[in-house]
């Protein structure tokens, strides 16, 4: 009697400490020996499940918190790129063993386009038509080789397997609008690793408002910084602009051009045919500037009829014939309002360039000076800004 029960007491010590790793001895007798050792093997089952159990929650509780902190950093993400960044990092922790792409709906063209991956997915393209993917044109996920028979989407490259690889696309969805998309494969072969759709449908749900933020955020501040008449870049959006180019010009001993354009006789247009006709003459001023100059150029509305024209590495011959050709196009546009032509329209520009003219902080000053006389001497014409007495000692 005393063997058994002092291995029996031994077994109890040790699953009183939780170590579960031990194994009670099996007595066949019917007896209270037999019984003991019984419970003892139902305890320490129940406290192997328990141990199961708390693991399974402890995982689940760091998933949620991967998964909180992740959209934290969503949230104050400001560009695309920074967003990629953050989902790249965080989702191969939330939902291990699973590679995958995120995809950004390109309103234009209709295409989802890839802006980041993890682990190195195989079977889905870098972009393609929303028409290519169920989840899309359905607005759910999609799992083409779940448990119940489906249709493989046709953004998936299948490599003439024979068999369909595990795969689902999450669709990116917020205020009712299509974003992106979220896609994931398993890693391991069909059957043997499962798809934590939970995790899952939070992840895409959590992305797709980061997205929607990110977007409404960039709406916003366009609309801050663009002129709703001409679509030009604002006076706002000039003045954040201006301490950057100049000191980029300073630092590099670059030139710098400015044109400073006004509108000859705007005030006449405006009394003569309202202001809807001088509405048409700013818009139609603002697309000729656009037409006519090249990518790296800033074009800015400074206020009401005056624009302004920034020409990084142009000196001021360059940008003399600019703007005589600026001047010459815009005098030879042709501008109706409700049928009626509003008879020619002409501007008046100053041009000032640095070094040449004046140091980098007195630019606009000198432009705006240049432009002036351009109207006292009779408009529609170009004026060069003269370097000062005290400027041409210095240089």
């Amino acid at each position: 009697v005393l063997r058994p029960v002092v291995r029996l007491s031994d077994v109890v010590n040790r699953l009183a400490a939780q170590d579960y790793g031990v194994e009670p001895p099996t007595y066949e007798d019917v007896d209270e020996i037999g019984d003991m050792a019984q419970a003892i093997r139902v305890f320490r089952e129940n406290g192997i499940e328990r141990q199961r159990l708390e693991a399974v929650q402890e995982a689940e509780r760091a998933s949620r918190a991967l998964l909180a902190r992740m959209t934290q950093r969503m949230q104050g993400c400001d560009t695309l790129d920074a967003l990629t960044d953050v989902v790249r990092r965080f989702v191969p922790e939330i939902v291990p063993g699973f590679a995958g792409r995120l995809y950004v709906l390109d309103p234009d063209s209709n295409r989802l386009e890839e802006t980041g991956n993890w682990l190195d997915p195989q079977h889905s393209g870098r972009a393609f038509s929303t028409l290519d993917c169920w989840a899309l044109r359905r607005g759910l996920p999609h799992r083409p080789a779940g448990e119940t028979i489906d249709v493989p989407c046709t953004h998936l490259d299948l490599n003439g397997a024979d068999e369909l690889p595990d795969t689902l696309c999450l669709p990116l969805i917020a205020q009712r609008q299509t974003l992106g998309l979220i896609y994931f494969e398993s890693r391991k072969a069909r059957g043997e690793q499962r798809f934590p759709e939970n995790y899952l449908q939070m992840l895409s749900e959590n992305i797709g408002l980061a997205l929607s933020n990110l977007r409404l955020r960039e709406r916003l501040q366009a609309m801050a910084l663009t002129d709703s008449l001409t679509g030009l870049s604002n006076r706002r959006n000039f003045e954040e602009e201006l301490p950057l180019s100049l000191a980029k010009a300073e630092r590099e001993a670059d030139v710098l051009s400015f044109l400073m354009l006004d509108i000859d006789h705007f005030k006449r247009i405006n009394d003569g045919f309202g202001h809807e006709a001088g509405d048409a003459v700013l818009r139609a001023i603002g697309t000729a500037l656009r037409q006519a100059l090249r990518e790296d150029t800033r074009i800015f509305r400074y206020g009401g009829e005056e624009f302004l024209v920034m020409l990084p590495g142009t000196d001021s011959a360059q940008a003399m014939e600019r703007a005589e050709d600026l001047r010459a196009r815009i005098a030879s546009l042709e501008i109706l309002h409700h049928g009626e032509p509003l008879g020619p329209v002409t501007v008046s520009i100053g041009l000032a360039t640095t070094p040449d003219h004046c140091p980098p902080a007195k630019l606009l000053r000198t432009a705006d000076a240049a432009l002036y006389r351009a109207k006292d001497l009779g408009r529609n014409r170009v004026e060069v800004a003269q370097p000062r007495k005290d400027e041409r000692r210095a240089t």
